[in-house]
């Protein structure tokens, strides 16, 4: 499976530790970020927008086995930016319970039913990172998929907005231009001459400037599609770059 770039998570906690506990820091981030590169390719390629079965349960197999070792290793001996969150343990064997179901359900059910349980790990994740003050770019992507899972939802079927909606989407969008903007300039360090990265966050901007201007034009049809577009297109972007 290609490898992809491992997250970049923790930079506030990891600038703050002292040097004897760089190596445990280190080892820890080291696991996490090839851990968490298998959940993206596996969360991303059993959703609707990236769909790949194969690619999916392959993923879902190798993060399985990537978290249960990390888990094994760190539950009882966390690392120094963890050691005083007393739920640590037992969230790492959350998260195992849940790529062991998920799994489970890809080989037995449907990827839907899997990629419904992926999606509480980024959830596990997030609320581990806010419990030890760890605010980093991986909630800037987050907050950014949050929002746009709700832009289009006061559309209905009739193919002309009304103005009460085009306001409401207006007004979420501009949401959206906000957290498009941070994630290209809260970028971490190591990003910030990825090329690559650079594109394709540049063309989520324009693709949040070009929906403002349908959603001016009022027609419902070709609105849906742009955000259909756009989702598409984050999606690649979180599968490359997020946690």
């Amino acid at each position: 499976m290609t490898r992809r770039l491992g997250p970049i998570v923790l930079l506030l906690a990891l600038s703050l530790a002292a040097p004897a506990q760089a190596g445990s820091t280190a080892d820890f981030e080291a696991q996490l970020g090839d851990a968490l590169g298998q959940y993206r390719d596996a969360f991303a390629h059993s959703g609707p927008s990236l769909p790949d079965p194969a690619a999916a349960k392959e993923a879902l197999s190798a993060f399985t086995a990537a978290w249960k070792k990390l888990a094994d290793q760190w539950a009882a001996h966390p690392p120094p930016h963890y050691s005083e969150d007393a739920s640590f343990a037992s969230e790492l064997d959350d998260i195992s319970s849940i790529a062991a179901l998920a799994s489970a359900q890809a080989k037995t059910a449907t990827l839907e039913q899997a990629h419904a349980s992926l999606g509480q790990i980024r959830a596990l994740l997030a609320e581990m990172r806010r419990r030890n003050g760890l605010h980093g770019f991986a909630d800037e992507m987050d907050a950014f998929d949050d929002r746009l899972a709700e832009e289009g939802d006061s559309l209905f079927d009739d193919p002309q907005v009304s103005p009460e909606q085009s306001t409401q989407l207006l007004e979420q969008t501009a949401v959206l231009a906000y957290l498009g903007e941070r994630i290209q300039k809260q970028s971490p360090t190591a990003l910030i001459d990825d090329a690559n990265f650079l594109e394709m966050t540049e063309e989520l901007n324009r693709q949040i400037r070009a929906l403002q201007g349908l959603i001016a034009a009022g027609q419902r049809d070709p609105i849906m599609a742009a955000l259909k577009d756009m989702r598409r297109h984050f999606d690649r972007l979180w599968l490359l770059y997020g946690a």
